[in-house]
């Protein structure tokens, strides 16, 4: 909270002095109740720094009226994303729950302030055929390592935060698993997104990856991550590096459209669905909290996965 505390006294972009209980101060006061994840700490830290400190300084908590806020969410929707926008006032609106709470203010200013509709991203992932070039390009221009880290993705479907972090003792040779049970972000291990632990099964080619790495990781024992560095010799810091220095500049060699690493995760989903696997199984593989969560986002998939063999059913039914 270094940032933040060094921020509390004054901002030149407000203008505003400190003089008692103002906007800031509260904002910190908030901020020590919180029991969240690091990661989320940083977001609302950066949230009430950049935006919110600098805007309203330490005016009292009642002045601050709704019709500023939401003149704020419109010049920022002009310059940021509706996901960054509807993040940043999530820290705003705990402030001012909290001042009711502790009656400083009667009604929030942000009571009838709703969230931004926007058109979130759709899954882009790559077909068969790109993926096995990718693969290929990969293979045979750079180190076996950062291979082995692109064919675990794209066979496993992991978030690239988990495959960072995962363990050779996670590994169930017998069983043919990988127990899936942390991530990191922003340096800091967690538990995954959605707080669950899944064990992934594992086909013979993702078997053979985990082979081939062995010579690199498993002699610095069982809590070494599986996947290191081949520059360094070291756990990845995160999970930008491979982006950046391999995964970009093979899709641009291949003369294959920009799209983030994530579409790893997106092209396993899709791949699978369209090969008939059932979608139950798929959602465990991923880590979804429930199937719903698959048909969500990989609907028009799943019905290219059909073929016609449910129709062909209802044929059989109803004649």
């Amino acid at each position: 909270m270094a940032d933040f505390c060094s921020a509390v006294d004054t901002f030149p972009k407000s203008g505003t002095k400190a003089s008692g209980t103002g906007f800031t101060t509260f904002a910190k006061q908030w901020l020590e109740t919180l029991v969240v994840e690091k990661s989320t700490m940083s977001d609302y830290i950066g949230a009430i720094n950049k935006v919110w400190s600098p805007t309203f300084g330490e005016r009292p908590l009642k002045s601050i009226k709704p019709s500023e806020i939401k003149r704020i969410i419109v010049e920022r929707s002009k310059r940021v994303s509706g996901k960054t926008v509807n993040n940043n006032l999530i820290p705003l609106r705990g402030i001012f729950e909290l001042a009711i709470d502790d009656l400083l203010i009667d009604r929030s200013p942000m009571e009838r302030i709703k969230s931004l509709k926007y058109q979130k991203r759709e899954p882009d992932p790559f077909d068969r055929e790109e993926t096995e070039r990718i693969l290929a390009y990969i293979r045979d221009h750079y180190d076996e390592q950062v291979w082995n880290w692109y064919e675990f993705a794209f066979g496993t479907g992991m978030r690239p935060s988990e495959q960072i972090i995962v363990q050779w003792r996670d590994v169930d040779w017998k069983g043919q698993t990988i127990r899936v049970e942390r991530a990191r972000v922003r340096a800091v291990v967690k538990s995954t997104k959605t707080r669950t632990v899944r064990d992934v099964d594992l086909t013979p080619r993702m078997m053979a990856v985990l082979q081939r790495q062995k010579i690199h990781s498993f002699m610095l024992g069982l809590d070494s991550p599986i996947f290191l560095n081949p520059a360094s010799g070291t756990p990845w810091p995160d999970v930008q590096d491979q982006r950046k220095l391999y995964f970009h500049p093979a899709l641009r060699a291949l003369g294959i459209r920009s799209r983030d690493a994530y579409q790893t995760r997106h092209t396993y989903a899709t791949t699978a669905l369209m090969g008939g696997v059932n979608p139950a199984y798929i959602s465990r593989q991923l880590g979804h909290k429930s199937a719903a969560m698959l048909f969500k986002h990989y609907s028009k998939w799943i019905d290219q996965g059909d073929f016609g063999r449910e129709a062909a059913k209802l044929s059989q039914i109803y004649g």
